[in-house]
Parts: structure tokens; sequence; C-alpha cells
């Protein structure tokens, strides 16, 4: 089993509750993997709870942090042992499948060559009118977004890895459940400039990582994420332009097809206002801020 070989990496804050509902979705091998490196940026009472849950799994590492995504991963990224072949990370609000493990077991043997390996998220389809836009023809040929998983199209933006029906080659993975091995990890580090919450990190990471090799999804291999959450708050509308303006910039993607992106969205996020949805409005101000701040950079 690959995972004896595997130091797995979970960045949390406060959900203790929620750790707890990770482990007990893989209790079955839990204790099967090499190391497991929790990484901490708790208040006192729930580090302390965090601890007690977890004292009496011997190859469990805590380690305390400041509030990132990002600096969280990389902290454990320079502190997984490096004789390990596989490195996962995963979210602290996700439940595995109960087949999910063995399921990317097998997958890992089939397609060895790979440098990741993808979990399939499962979740409802969604309704918004905006998800449903997004996958239109049109848009799909003029490049702003593509029916396929897994693509990041020439605006920068990814296609969702959800629902997959088969097996599929991918140009980015998800940091909610995935798998690199980690000989071609070499210097490779999450941004820590992103913000707090680290949008986008993962696409950053693992778009890279493409141009060095295979990166796969594994359609069997399910995972479920009930507690997404949809942020809309200011600061998160920033960051949702500014960092993807970064994504375009840093690649040498077509940033007049970004704009057209965001103004695209902008514009359907204030039709949401129509409909009373008012949480809205603080997102699509924080959207035009970063609109403003990319434009003037």
């Amino acid at each position: 089993m690959f995972i004896k070989f595997t130091s797995l990496i979970i960045p949390t804050k406060n959900r203790s509750d929620l750790l707890l509902r990770l482990f007990s979705s893989i209790n079955y091998c839990i204790s099967d993997f090499n190391e497991i490196i929790i990484v901490d940026s708790s208040t006192e009472n729930e580090n302390k709870k965090i601890n007690n849950i977890l004292r009496n799994y011997k190859n469990i590492k805590i380690i305390k942090s400041q509030p990132s995504t990002s600096m969280q991963r990389n902290i454990g990224i320079n502190k997984f042992n490096k004789l390990n072949k596989f490195l996962m990370f995963c979210d602290d609000d996700i439940i595995f499948d109960k087949k999910a493990i063995e399921n990317m077991n097998e997958f890992i043997n089939d397609n060895s060559d790979n440098i990741g390996f993808g979990f399939n998220l499962l979740e409802n389809k969604s309704n918004k009118f905006f998800e449903k836009i997004k996958k239109s023809e049109i848009l799909t040929k003029i490049g702003l977004y593509h029916s396929n998983p897994g693509v990041v199209c020439a605006n920068g933006w990814h296609t969702k890895l959800i629902n997959l029906e088969k097996n599929c080659n991918t140009m980015w993975l998800s940091t909610q459940a995935c798998i690199y091995q980690t000989k071609y990890l070499d210097k490779m580090l999450f941004d820590e400039t992103l913000g707090k919450y680290s949008y986008l990190e993962d696409l950053f990471f693992s778009y890279k990582l493409s141009k060095r090799g295979k990166l796969s999804s594994c359609c069997f291999s399910n995972y479920f994420h009930p507690d997404n959450i949809q942020r809309s708050n200011f600061k998160f509308g920033v960051k949702e332009v500014t960092n993807r303006y970064k994504f375009v910039k840093s690649n040498n993607l077509s940033l007049v097809k970004f704009y057209i992106t965001i103004l695209l969205k902008i514009f359907f996020n204030f039709s949401e206002i129509f409909l009373l949805k008012f949480k809205v409005i603080p997102k699509i101000l924080g959207n035009l801020l970063g609109l403003i701040l990319c434009i003037t950079k």
C-alpha cells in the first residue's frame, strides 16, 4: 500500500471536530501512513483538543503555526520525511469514501510514471446561473472556459475536478485531496503571498508541476466536502481577482481574456442582487477593487 511510504500534510485551524471526522473516515488505515503532519494554527484551547484527539497515534506530528494555508503546507513540506516516496495533501474538512485509499493505491500502481494523483470530489450539481453559463459552447470556443474537467484555460480559469465519470489526465490538482511523488518536488513550495486563505494556491503549485510531467485524477477514489463555504466577504473578493491575475501573469496566459472573464463574473454577481442575494455585495465591491488594482499595476 502506497501510504506506508507517504507523508500526509493537513493544515488546520480551530476545527478539531472536522479533523476528527476526517480521521474517522480513514480510521482503518491511519496507522499505516509513514507519518501524518498536522500543521495547526488553532487557538490554545482548540490546540489542546487536537492533541487530546490524536495523542494515541505514534505516527502523527503536530506543529504549531501562524494561520496561512500556503505557509502551513510549506511547513509540512520542510518537515516531512524525505525518504518517503509520496507526499499527500488534504484539507481538514473533507470525508474520504471507504474505498478511496484502496482505489488510489491501484491507480498509483497503474500510473507509476505520474508526477501527481488526484481524488474525485463528489458533490451535488450546481444550479447557479454563472456555473451553467461557464460551460456554454460559446465560452469554450473563445477560450474562456472548457467543458472537460481539469483544464486550465487561456484566461487563467480552471475547470473543476468533480463527479468524474472516468479517469482523466489533468492540468492541475486540488489540495483538498491529492498525492505527489516526492522525487519530482525539488524546490517546490506554495506561494505565501496569496493571503491567509491562499486562494488558488493549489492551482499555482500543481500547474507548475504539470509542466514537469503527467497529473491524473482517479474517478473511483472519491471524497466529499459537505461544509464547502461560499466566501462572500470583501477581502476574499479582492483576492479572487488579484490572485487570478498573478496566476495569468506568471504563466504568460491571456490578460485580455482574463479581463473579459472578470467583467462577466462581476456582471453575473450583480444580477444576484436583483434576486435579493445581498450577501454578495461585499464580494462584488472586493472584485471591483481587485480589478482596479490589476489595471493600475
